[in-house]
Formats: structure tokens, C-alpha cells, sequence
């Protein structure tokens, strides 16, 4: 755990170091399971950091996650957004990946079998004029074999993003 801790500061004081792009707070709302018979609502809150770790422009982000049968999932990792065109406003592409720290909510939902899930996510966002986005995430959730008990799931999402 204390590694874990250890990573969400380090992560944290980066995206404070510089600002070549915006950091972006989002929201989202959608559907955990899906797929299955038992979907269920999921929402939640991220921050994206402003600075980009490499040559590559990957932005740390860090993120809360919540079902409607009260599980959690807090998570954080890197993230890329690429643009289709030069203009300010269009459509983008964006990718992240990273770990997180899951608490089964005893509910409905998928228990995803350990603590230790790992989220992959893709996605279309637009970009605005006023810098603000809207966005069509896909991500899968899964502890990648860590236990004999690896389900997985896979998530929809709609989000939100306003600049900081």
C-alpha cells in the first residue's frame, strides 16, 4: 500500500511541475457489465494533470469510480489524447492505462475476484472551442491473472471534461 500511496504523489507533484496543456476535471456516468445480465450504473470523478511525461505527451490522471451496488474502484496511470486536426475544436482520440485499488461492494455487479484490477480505456472525445470536451469511453477492468478469479468487466462511459 505504501508503494501504491507512494505512486498517486509522485504523480501528483508531475502534473504540478508544468503546463503545456490544460489539466482536465471529468465527470462520467454509464454502464458497468457490460455484456453481462447483471449490468449495473457506474459514475465517477478524474483528473487529468497538465504535463505530458515524455516525448509522447502521456498525462498522469487519478480517479474515483463507484457502482450503484457500492463498489469502488480508485485508480490512477497515463493517459494520451490525440487530435484528427490542428484546429482548437474537433474530434480527438484518447487512451489510458493504469492500476488501481478495488473494494467489491457485495452488490450485483461483477466481483472482479482481488483488490488489484488494472483499467485499459479508449475513447472519442470533442473538443469545444472553450477548451471544455465531451466524450465516449470503453474500458475494461480486470486484475490480469494475479488470482485464479479473473472475470473482468467492461465499462461504458459518458464524460464530461472542463480545463483547470
Amino acid at each position: 500500500m505504501k508503494k501504491f500511496t507512494l505512486m498517486l504523489v509522485s504523480l501528483g507533484l508531475c502534473g504540478l511541475l508544468q503546463a503545456e496543456t490544460p489539466a482536465f476535471g471529468k465527470v462520467f456516468i454509464g454502464t458497468v457489465d457490460v455484456g453481462k445480465p447483471n449490468q449495473d450504473s457506474q459514475y465517477g470523478l478524474e483528473y487529468q494533470f497538465s504535463q505530458g511525461l515524455t516525448r509522447y505527451q502521456f498525462q498522469p490522471f487519478a480517479g474515483v469510480l463507484r457502482t450503484r451496488a457500492s463498489s469502488h474502484y480508485l485508480y490512477t496511470g497515463l493517459s494520451r489524447t490525440s487530435k484528427f486536426t490542428n484546429s482548437d475544436t474537433g474530434l480527438a482520440v484518447h487512451f489510458a492505462f493504469g492500476p488501481g485499488v478495488y473494494f467489491y461492494g457485495d452488490g450485483s455487479d461483477t466481483d472482479l475476484g482481488h483488490w488489484f484490477e488494472l483499467r485499459t480505456s479508449a475513447g472519442l472525445l470533442w473538443n469545444f472551442a472553450d477548451d471544455t470536451r465531451i466524450g465516449l469511453h470503453f474500458s475494461h477492468l480486470s486484475n490480469a491473472s494475479v488470482t485464479e478469479v479473473n472475470p473482468g468487466t467492461e465499462l461504458v462511459s459518458f464524460t464530461y471534461e472542463l480545463p483547470f
